[in-house]
C-alpha cells in the first residue's frame, strides 16, 4: 500500500518571526510543554506500569518501533490503518529483540528482560518468535480512552502555545511597523 504524504504548513512557518515570538514567550511555552510532558508521563506510569518508569520506556519504545516502518513522517494513517483506527494484524508489527530494546533504551539487559516478562504477564506486550510486540488485547478499551484524553490534553496545550506565539508575533510586527513609521518621519 503506497504511503500518501500530506502537504502541511507547520504553524511555526505561518509566523513572520517564529524565533522572536519564541524568545518573547520562552517561559510560558516551555512551562506549558513541560507541564504536558510530565502530566502525560505520570498518567502513563500510573495506568500502564504502576510507576515503573523503565517499564514505561520499554513499552513506549515497543509501541513506536513496532509500527514505525508503517507510518513514515507525513504519511496518512489511513493508508495503513483499518476503519477502527488499528493496524490490520499483529503480523504487520515489527518485533524487537531484547538486544534492540537494550540498545535503544540503555536499560541493562537483565533489567530489560525482567521488565519485558512483567509487561507480558500483565498482557501489555507479547513475545513472538522474532521478538516482542505490543499486545492488541490491551489496546481496547484500556488504551483507547487513555489516548483520547491524552490527545485532548495535548491539543489544549498546543492551542495555548500557538495562541501565545501568535500574540507575540503580532506584537513584534506592530513594534517593527511603529519603528519603521518613526524612522520614516525623521
Amino acid at each position: 500500500m503506497p504511503h500518501r504524504v500530506r502537504p502541511i504548513v507547520p504553524f511555526a512557518q505561518q509566523l513572520a518571526d517564529f524565533d522572536g515570538a519564541f524568545d518573547r514567550t520562552f517561559s510560558l511555552i516551555t512551562y506549558a510543554m513541560n507541564r504536558y510532558l510530565v502530566d502525560h508521563m505520570v498518567r502513563v506510569g500510573r495506568q500502564l506500569t504502576e510507576g515503573d518508569y523503565e517499564s514505561m520506556v520499554i513499552w513506549a519504545v515497543l509501541a513506536h518501533q513496532n509500527v514505525a516502518h508503517l507510518l513514515p513522517p507525513g504519511a496518512f494513517a489511513s493508508a495503513v490503518l483499518d476503519k477502527r483506527g488499528r493496524v490490520p494484524s499483529t503480523r504487520a508489527l515489527r518485533p524487537l529483540r531484547l538486544r534492540d530494546i537494550v540498545q535503544i533504551t540503555g536499560i541493562p539487559k537483565e533489567t530489560a528482560r525482567r521488565k519485558l516478562e512483567r509487561l507480558a504477564a500483565e498482557r501489555w506486550i507479547e513475545r513472538t518468535d522474532d521478538g516482542w510486540v505490543v499486545s492488541r488485547e490491551r489496546m481496547e478499551p484500556d488504551l483507547r480512552e487513555f489516548a483520547r484524553e491524552s490527545v485532548r490534553r495535548f491539543l489544549a496545550v498546543a492551542d495555548e502555545m500557538m495562541r501565545a506565539l501568535g500574540e507575540a508575533d503580532e506584537a513584534l510586527a506592530a513594534e517593527r511597523t511603529a519603528a519603521a513609521a518613526g524612522g520614516a518621519s525623521r
